[in-house]
């Protein structure tokens, strides 16, 4: 059993930047920008870092900040990103360029192609403009048609993948230390299933290559299949962390779906709500601990999610988490929504003001319908 206190994740992470893995060409540019941000400069006034996941863009932004002792100001996704949130409390502190310390401050703004608020990509470029401190955006995917309006302010810090060299290094400083028996050619295989994800690669190696399956793929199974593992009961707690770092992103809410049709039969009324009820708690831990948005915690959502699952058997369908498709149509009908109550009669046409049409990035044409011929012959009595 291991000590899940003792995440390779956190027990690697690196404290400085010389301990940062690939991308070494990114930083001297990074701090430059950061060290001559000018107030007047408005097609420099943000820098734009991204890159694949787990590829360390956060990190990167934490270790230079931390170097050059900037006060952050965090806008992370779980926080409300709505226009009026951010107008209220974001904008007035984008014009305070000093704590009382002397710290200069940064707003730093994560995960800014993952969505929002009504409103959050306009307002964001509107503060861009008008900042007196300098901004720095996290995205996975630059060419996010969402955050193309914050583009012309923008300085491109654009992290790659990390090199073979890089990573092997990494690899061979992590099985030396813990005493992990790994082949050149598992190796390789790593390399190139991560992707680039050092998360991912730290995590294979403390809970897939440690555990002795170096063989199979651990990109091949499916989230319904792994999710049908994390409710097995002939699974001990090492494969399922195993299992479950496979897609942890979603295993959680693939768990929070399936539990209660999965949950331990009895024919006491009585002990099956408390095997729910034990699930429930277990997952509301997880999703409490996974709010903080804290990467060093992870490891305690692992161990919730799959305390979760201690109480349940797989004997039903796999089912794909409803709460994705309503967040889904929520954020199509942010994006595609007219204010119907102010749609006016002209001639024999509805018709809608572009003031009534709510966009978000996103244009909206907003076609003249015609009216039925019901409608007519009311207009006509009338």
């Amino acid at each position: 059993m291991y000590n899940y206190n003792k995440m390779y994740t956190t027990k690697y992470r690196p404290t400085n930047l010389s301990e940062f893995i690939g991308n070494k060409g990114v930083i001297q540019p990074f701090i430059r920008w950061l060290l001559e941000w000018d107030v007047n400069n408005k097609k420099t006034k943000c820098a734009l870092v991204s890159g694949a996941n787990g590829i360390g863009k956060s990190l990167l932004v934490e270790l230079i900040l931390k170097k050059h002792d900037y006060n952050i100001i965090d806008l992370t996704i779980g926080d409300d990103r709505d226009k009026e949130t951010i107008t209220e409390t974001i904008a007035p502190l984008l014009k305070t360029k000093r704590t009382f310390n002397g710290q200069e401050n940064v707003l730093v703004v994560s995960e800014v192609d993952g969505g929002g608020d009504y409103g959050f990509i306009a307002t964001l470029t509107e503060c861009i403009k008008e900042t007196c401190i300098p901004i720095i955006c996290i995205c996975d995917d630059r060419y996010n048609q969402n955050i193309k309006p914050i583009l012309n302010y923008c300085f491109d810090i654009k992290l790659v993948k990390a090199s073979f060299d890089d990573i092997y290094r990494l690899i061979y400083k992590v099985v030396t230390t813990e005493q992990i028996r790994i082949s050149k050619q598992t190796i390789d295989k790593l390399y190139e299933e991560s992707n680039g994800d050092i998360r991912f690669i730290l995590n294979t190696l403390q809970l897939g290559v440690k555990n002795g399956n170096t063989s199979k793929n651990i990109q091949s199974s499916n989230i319904f299949d792994t999710t049908g593992k994390l409710f097995s009961m002939d699974l001990n707690i090492d494969d399922k962390l195993r299992y479950y770092w496979m897609s942890h992103d979603i295993h959680t809410l693939m768990v929070h779906e399936n539990y209660i049709n999965n949950t331990l039969s009895s024919r006491d009324d009585v002990k099956r709500l408390e095997n729910i009820a034990y699930s429930a708690d277990s997952l509301s831990d997880a999703d409490l601990i996974e709010s903080v948005f804290d990467f060093g915690l992870s490891s305690y959502v692992a161990i919730n999610t799959i305390k979760a699952t201690s109480k349940c058997n797989k004997k039903s369908m796999i089912k794909f988490p409803q709460f994705m498709g309503r967040v889904s149509t929520m954020n199509k009908n942010k994006k595609n929504k007219l204010d119907y109550n102010t749609i006016k009669l002209v001639g024999d046409k509805f018709v809608a003001t572009a003031n009534n049409i709510v966009t978000d990035g996103v244009p909206v044409k907003c076609k003249k319908v015609k009216t039925t011929n019901a409608i007519k012959k009311t207009r006509t009595k009338a």
